[in-house]
């Protein structure tokens, strides 16, 4: 098999693997009228808290613009604070409530613990060559602020 093809079957199995795996992720997220952007959001601040609404926007994948847009709805919702930032007022960061976080934890863990449960079938020697796959990829993946 030449390594186009081996590269697209892989790809392939990768993406069909991922869309059964974890199906009630997406019902969670739903039943909370979060949008796909809403719920990447929320992830990022989880990840970094005190970050900026610009930040996220780019992490997002929106214009900027788009995600004070995307902030105001989680805020209204009781997700995100913005506090003024201590050196330049013009600046607003953004941290989860309590209530933000025991939600999108709540997700995180359920999705955590199931991919957990699906790790189990490897051996302790694909585990360690999956490891060390995931970590070739991570590194291979464009460095990120925050």
């Amino acid at each position: 098999m030449e390594r186009d093809e081996l590269l697209e079957n892989t790809l392939e199995s990768l993406v069909q693997f991922l869309r059964a795996s974890n199906p009630k992720q997406g019902d969670s997220v739903a039943t909370a009228n979060l949008t796909p952007h809403q719920f990447r959001a929320l992830v990022f601040v989880l990840v970094h808290d005190n970050a900026t609404t610009t930040d996220l926007a780019d992490y997002v994948g929106v214009h900027p613009s788009v995600g004070t847009g995307i902030v105001q709805k989680l805020v209204g919702r009781g997700y995100v604070t913005r506090l003024e930032d201590s050196q330049d007022r013009r600046i607003r960061r953004l941290s989860l409530t309590d209530h933000g976080r025991e939600f999108i934890e709540g997700i995180v863990g359920a999705a955590r613990e199931g991919r957990r449960r699906q790790l189990q079938v490897l051996s302790e020697e694909q585990l360690a060559q999956f490891g060390d796959i995931l970590e070739t990829l991570r590194a291979g993946l464009p460095a990120t602020k925050g």
